[in-house]
């Protein structure tokens, strides 16, 4: 009897979760060809662990609003709300970017948003040596948001199934985004969307 199927499945289960989604991240970046900081890629991992574990709970602010009150705090208390802040839109938009397609609130508003905490941050961070090291991850988060939104996006792809109606909100986001692995994307799949330089005038 072959016991080579259960033997991968114990392993599996060995495993933990951070190391699946370390290995998943890799391969994501890999694939996007995207070669982030080694604490960016940390970062990216943790998020996942903690995010999927604990999700976040409902607030009944927008993130604007969120946004709007931490920039009136200062200190320690203003870099922890704005990097909660970044990180919540950093997992919404890659993780969960394709339901947004349609709603009011699109994907590109939480990367404004996203970007403009992590840079908080960083500008917090900025005034001793003991903290540059986390002042250039942020700085990192932020500049290149739409690049690690786009590995939570194929990380998300590799854990659940493809349905017929992902093309259409796949076409929609690249409309909307722009983003590059999203036209690669489109074109395995046999389309051919327009060139950047002429998004706007599909849309």
């Amino acid at each position: 009897m072959d016991h080579s199927g259960t033997a991968k499945t114990a392993q599996i289960e060995r495993t933990s979760p951070r190391a699946v989604f370390a290995q998943l991240v890799a391969g994501a970046l890999g694939k996007a060809g995207i070669e982030p900081s080694s604490m960016a890629t940390a970062y990216l991992v943790e998020l996942l662990d903690e995010r999927i574990r604990e999700p976040e709970p409902d607030s009944a602010e927008t993130l604007a609003e969120e946004l709007l009150t931490a920039q009136k705090d200062c200190g320690a208390v203003r870099i922890r709300r704005m990097r909660d802040l970044g990180d919540r839109a950093l997992f919404v938009a890659g993780f969960f970017g394709d339901s947004l397609a349609r709603k009011i609130v699109d994907i590109d508003y939480y990367q404004q948003i996203g970007s403009t905490a992590y840079g908080d941050v960083a500008t917090g961070l900025s005034g001793g040596s003991t903290t540059r090291g986390w002042m250039r991850l942020y700085r990192e988060l932020a500049g290149r948001f739409g690049d690690f939104v786009d590995v939570l996006a194929e990380v998300g792809d590799q854990s659940r199934p493809e349905r017929p109606q992902d093309l259409l909100r796949l076409y929609e986001r690249y409309l909307l985004t722009g983003s590059q692995r999203d036209r690669l994307r489109l074109i395995q799949s046999g389309h051919e969307p327009p060139e950047q330089r002429d998004r706007k005038w599909w849309q």
